[in-house]
């Protein structure tokens, strides 16, 4: 007889569960909410991103590659000027733009036409220094780069034109955003406590020329450098997002989420872009040993290195974060006599639950949730042992497995057709209308499919195969990235434990975890989604179709168990269930 003091009225407990995804859902992409941006009547000591449009707007007037000399060099003169507008005299470091001893520069020089030889075989990479003294010694640098893009292509036939990027964003926004902190720095009317070093490379789009050459030449002008700040572009719009960080970062992450209010971020990026083949001009500062914070907007990346990154298509809202951000993390530092240290020994796991509301925790505590979440897995699944049918359980990782697989292939499959038929870009770079598409469509077919198929197996009474076999995948998902890539484990290993738990949990507080389960899942995925579809889809929409699918399961799990009034022994396996459950997948239910 069911004791009930403590049962739950049955609206409430199958409402329970959606609600609280409902709100994951809302939360997590809370993250993505811009600021305002603020007018140029706003206070003197505040960013502006329409006082910041100026800058971009004197940078990004025309294209400006270093293989366009004329236009290169007005596009240092404005930047110079724009220095020397707040009342700072700017030293211009000329170093040689080739160096042919080093292989990649000979490479690089022999893809250029004969003209295009001639006209930068003896020009300078010239970067521009700004040095702003404090009380102590101790420095932060501020860097990006003000040339702008040669081509769009990619690939060796990218330098057989002088480039028609206007470098409105890459880095109109990093020179712009630099430019305005450094003026409201100023109208607070005092000496900062620490010393500032602004860094505006040049040549970092033909490899990273600028920033190679002030450590070969300049090394010393920055061995009092604490902390590096680098700002850069790979997309228009969307929230400009900590990316990249020096390895045990534990300090400097700590600092930067403790001092910029509306950080976006988690562990996942830093820990991923360590893994791609992109480069920043932080891939010349880190090997020296640099505490390093990067910062980048990656929305709309169709307009990354194409005649649509002018200053018409800027996004305001992203440029005011760009400025929120690199103003509260500057100030923080250039105001502090006790700045700490931000050297540290190991890594900082983090990730966002709301807007401005970051989680954080030592990758120690990592690898501890990382073995809980495994523990309880294989816990769960050991309890059911006894009335699991494994044959069914294989039959259940077979049908999810090949639905996701299956799915993501044929993403794959129409990005590289439409590559082929000249409706997309070769190279992934460029507009590329198909591309939502490709990504949405392939999402929610695959989620659909998974949802349809696990509500199919719960109710044809395989409910506990199903749990064992998606706690399982997670299980075999989640050890080799808690040991290769610990950083990003916290998207599996999270979701992982919340529906071990919830297969664990007395059947009179299930609904209440599985709801805190259900708010985990989905905050979890729902921004990193949409992230790295912006990361990645431009060249592997598969890839992201793929992370896209991962979780409906362990979602759909969750609010079958917390809306469901039937205990474990309730859920057994029906004999005459079939293996994967052939029939013809309809529209997605699992919306319980």
């Amino acid at each position: 007889m069911t004791d009930q003091r403590f049962s739950t009225p049955d609206l409430a407990r199958r409402l329970l569960a959606p609600i609280a995804a409902l709100l994951g859902l809302v939360a997590g992409l809370s993250v993505l909410i811009l600021p305002s941006p603020a007018p140029t009547t706003a206070g003197p000591t505040q960013f502006s991103a329409e006082r910041a449009m100026a800058s971009i707007n004197r940078l990004a007037d025309e294209p400006h590659s270093v293989l366009n000399r004329e236009a290169h060099d007005r596009a240092r003169d404005d930047v110079i000027g724009m220095f020397a507008d707040l009342g700072y005299t700017a030293d211009v470091h000329s170093d040689p733009l080739f160096d042919f001893s080093i292989p990649e520069d000979k490479e690089t020089f022999d893809m250029l036409s004969a003209e295009q030889q001639a006209a930068v075989k003896d020009a300078p990479a010239e970067t521009i220094v700004v040095d702003v003294p404090g009380k102590s010694e101790r420095t932060m640098a501020l860097m990006a780069h003000y040339d702008s893009a040669t081509d769009s292509d990619g690939d060796r036939a990218r330098f057989t034109t002088s480039g028609d990027s206007y470098g409105a964003a890459d880095d109109g926004y990093g020179v712009a955003t630099i430019v305005e902190t450094l003026r409201a720095l100023k109208a607070e009317g005092r000496q900062p406590e620490n010393s500032l070093k602004i860094v505006i490379t040049d040549a970092e789009e033909i490899g990273l020329i600028g920033a190679r050459n002030e450590m070969h030449h300049h090394r010393a002008d920055y061995e009092n450098v604490d902390l590096v700040l680098n700002l850069e572009a790979r997309g228009m719009s969307g929230p400009a997002f900590m990316f990249e960080t020096s390895p045990n970062n534990s300090a400097v992450a700590g600092y930067f989420l403790s001092h910029v209010k509306q950080p976006v971020t988690g562990s996942l990026f830093p820990s991923l872009y360590a893994l791609m083949p992109n480069s920043t001009d932080m891939t010349n500062l880190i090997p020296e040993g640099f505490t390093v914070l990067n910062i980048a907007a990656v929305g709309d990346a169709d307009h990354y290195h194409q005649s649509t990154d002018a200053p018409r298509y800027v996004d305001h809202s992203t440029l005011q974060h760009y400025g929120d951000q690199a103003l509260d993390l500057t100030r923080a530092w250039a105001f502090d006599g006790q700045a700490p240290m931000l050297t540290a020994d190991g890594d900082l796991h983090f990730f966002q639950l709301w807007r401005g509301l970051t989680v954080r925790y030592p990758a120690a505590v990592g690898t501890g949730l990382g073995c809980l979440a495994v523990i309880a897995a294989l816990g769960a699944v050991a309890v059911r042992t006894r009335s699991l049918h494994w044959k069914r359980v294989l039959g259940s990782v077979w049908g999810l497995t090949w639905r996701a697989v299956s799915v993501s292939t044929a993403a794959g499959l129409a990005q590289l057709g439409a590559m082929a038929m000249k409706w997309a870009p070769e190279s992934g770079l460029g507009p590329n209308p198909l591309l939502p598409w490709m990504f949405a469509g392939g999402a929610l077919i695959g989620a659909g499919l998974t949802a349809h198929f696990v509500v199919r197996r719960w109710k044809e009474g395989l409910g506990q195969e199903t749990i064992a076999a998606v706690l399982l995948l997670l299980t075999a998902a989640c050890v080799p990235i808690m040991v290769l890539v610990p950083g990003t484990a916290y998207v599996l290993v999270l979701p992982t434990l919340a529906l071990a738990l919830t297969a664990l949990a007395p059947q009179r507080v299930r609904p209440v975890v599985g709801a805190l389960a259900a708010f985990v899942i989905v905050v979890l995925f729902a921004p990193t989604i949409l992230f790295i579809h912006e990361l990645l889809s431009l060249s592997a929409v598969w890839a992201t179709v793929f992370f896209a699918i991962m979780p409906m399961a362990p979602l759909a799990l969750t609010l079958l168990q917390a809306g469901s009034r039937r205990t474990t022994a309730q859920t057994s396996s029906s004999p005459d269930a079939t293996l994967d459950g052939a029939a013809a997948a309809g529209p997605a239910t699992a919306t319980a």
